[in-house]
C-alpha cells in the first residue's frame, strides 16, 4: 500500500506514511478516507521520506483542494489545525509548496507547510521529535 495511516487520538494527530511511487488518485483516496472518518484529528503529518512523486504534476494537485471543498462542513472540526509534510527531495518539497499555495487560494482553513526533515515538521506541529512512530517510519 503506497499510503497507510496511523491515528493517535491522545496527540490528536494522524500520520500518513507515503511509500513507493504515488498517484494523485492514491493521495485523493487517503484524503477522502481521512475527511470521512467519524472523528478527525486536528493535525496531520505526511511522511514522504520514502515516496516517489515523479509521476505527479503540479496541475494535478489542484484537484486536492477541489476534494477538500467537498468537506467544508467539517472544517470547523479542524479549526487552527495544521498539516505538515516531511518532503526531503526538491521535487517533493516543490510540489508541497504548490499545494500550500492552492490551500491559501481556496481559503482552506488549515495551515499546510512542507519541511525538509521530519524533525522540523514534528516540531512545527508542536510534538516531541522522539515520537516512536517516527523512528521506524511506520
Amino acid at each position: 500500500m503506497p499510503i497507510t495511516s496511523k491515528v493517535d487520538k491522545i496527540k490528536n494527530l494522524t500520520i500518513f506514511y507515503l511509500t513507493g511511487e504515488l498517484t494523485i488518485d492514491e493521495i485523493l483516496g487517503a484524503l477522502k478516507s481521512f475527511w470521512e472518518a467519524r472523528e478527525l484529528t486536528l493535525n496531520t503529518l505526511w511522511d514522504a521520506r520514502n515516496a516517489i512523486v515523479t509521476n505527479l504534476r503540479s496541475s494535478e494537485l489542484e484537484s486536492i483542494t477541489g476534494l477538500l471543498g467537498q468537506y467544508r462542513n467539517r472544517f470547523e472540526e479542524r479549526k487552527n489545525g495544521k498539516a505538515a509534510i516531511a518532503a526531503p527531495t526538491d521535487l517533493q518539497y516543490g510540489l508541497s509548496r504548490i499545494l500550500g499555495t492552492f490551500y491559501e487560494r481556496e481559503d482552506v482553513p488549515i495551515k499546510l507547510h512542507p519541511f525538509r526533515t521530519m524533525e522540523e515538521a514534528v516540531q512545527w506541529l508542536g510534538y516531541r521529535v522522539d515520537l516512536p512512530e517516527l523512528k521506524t517510519g511506520s
